[in-house]
C-alpha cells in the first residue's frame, strides 16, 4: 500500500504530461490546419463577393451576399452587361483531358519500367535509379525550350498530344520510383507461382503482381492526373489555340492592360482546386499508403 501510495503523485503527473502533451499538439496542428485552409477559403469567399466588396477596406472575410454571376458567366449564362463570354465548360473538358492523358500515358510506361527494375539484375539499374533522382531536381522551366524545339520540328506544337507528352516526362520519374518500390515488396514467390501454373510474365504482372500494390498504383496515377490537370507552363508554351487551352491558362481572360477581374480568377482558381481536393479526401488512404510504401527501401 505504501509503495501505491508513492507511485500516486507520480503516475498522476505523467499522465498529466501527456494530457499536456497531447494538447499542445493538437493546438499546433489546428493552428497548422487554419493556416492551410485560409486561403482557400479566401478563394472561394472572392470569387463569391460583389466586385465592388473585393477591395473594400477592411476587407470582408464573408460576403456580404452570394454573388454567383462569375459563375453562370463561366458556364454560359453571362449576366446582362457581361464581358465577352469564357466558356468554362471548354476549359475543363481540355483539362480532363490533359489530365487523363498524362496518367495513361505516364503508367503506359511507368508500370513495365518499375517492374523491370524491380525483377531483373539490369547492368547501370543502379545508375538509371540515381538519374532518376536527379531528374526530380529539373524544374520544369528549363525544359520548355529543348521541348518546343523538338515538337515544332514533328509537328506536335498546338495539340494535345505535346502537353501530355511534357507532362509524362515530369511524371514518370516519381512514379517509376514509388511503383518499384512497391514491386519489391511482392514476393517473388507468387510471382513464380503464376508462371508455373502456365500463366505469362506479362499476365502474372497483370493479374497477380498489380494487384497487390494498388496503393502504389493510386498515388502515382492520382499524381499524374493532377500534374496534367494543373499543367500551367508547358500548355502556354505549346498551345497557341485557345480552343485548346485548359483552366490553368483560362485565368488570363480576367487578367486585362487596366484591371484584373479577380472574381474570375478567384472563381477559376477555386474550378481548379475543388476536384484536386475532393479526389484527395476520397483516395486519401491509398494516396498515403502509396506514398509511405514508396519511401521505405
Amino acid at each position: 500500500m505504501a509503495f501505491q501510495h508513492a507511485m500516486t503523485p507520480i503516475l498522476g503527473a505523467q499522465h498529466l504530461r501527456k494530457r499536456l502533451t497531447k494538447g499542445v499538439l493538437f493546438t499546433v496542428a489546428l493552428v497548422a490546419t487554419v493556416i492551410y485552409i485560409f486561403p482557400l477559403f479566401w478563394m472561394l469567399s472572392t470569387s463569391l463577393k460583389a466586385p465592388a466588396d473585393i477591395m473594400r477596406d477592411p476587407p470582408l472575410i464573408v460576403p456580404r451576399s452570394l454573388n454567383t454571376g462569375i459563375y453562370e458567366e463561366l458556364f454560359g449564362n453571362p449576366p446582362e452587361g457581361a464581358q465577352v463570354p469564357v466558356d468554362g465548360v471548354r476549359y475543363m473538358k481540355n483539362s480532363l483531358i490533359l489530365g487523363a492523358g498524362t496518367m495513361a500515358l505516364t503508367m503506359l510506361f511507368a508500370i513495365p519500367a518499375a517492374y523491370g527494375l524491380a525483377r531483373f539484375r539490369l547492368r547501370g539499374s543502379g545508375l538509371f535509379v540515381m538519374m532518376l533522382l536527379v531528374t526530380q531536381m529539373l524544374p520544369e522551366v528549363l525544359l520548355v525550350i529543348p521541348l518546343f524545339v523538338f515538337f515544332r520540328s514533328l509537328h506536335f506544337t498546338d495539340s494535345y498530344i505535346s502537353v501530355i507528352i511534357a507532362d509524362a516526362a515530369l511524371t514518370l520519374p516519381f512514379c517509376i520510383l514509388i511503383l518499384r518500390t512497391g514491386f519489391l515488396q511482392v514476393p517473388r514467390d507468387l510471382e513464380e507461382a503464376a508462371l508455373i501454373d502456365g500463366t505469362t510474365r506479362l499476365g502474372a504482372l497483370r493479374r497477380v503482381i498489380v494487384p497487390l500494390v494498388r496503393p502504389n498504383l493510386v498515388a502515382v496515377m492520382l499524381f499524374a492526373f493532377l500534374v496534367g490537370w494543373g499543367d500551367f507552363v508547358f500548355s502556354l508554351s505549346f498551345l497557341q489555340n485557345q480552343e485548346l487551352h485548359p483552366l490553368a491558362l483560362g485565368i488570363y481572360n480576367f487578367i486585362g492592360y487596366y484591371r484584373i477581374r479577380w472574381e474570375g480568377v478567384m472563381a477559376f482558381s477555386t474550378i481548379i482546386a475543388l476536384p484536386v481536393i475532393v479526389i484527395i479526401l476520397a483516395l486519401q488512404r491509398y494516396f498515403v499508403t502509396g506514398l509511405t510504401a514508396g519511401s521505405v527501401k
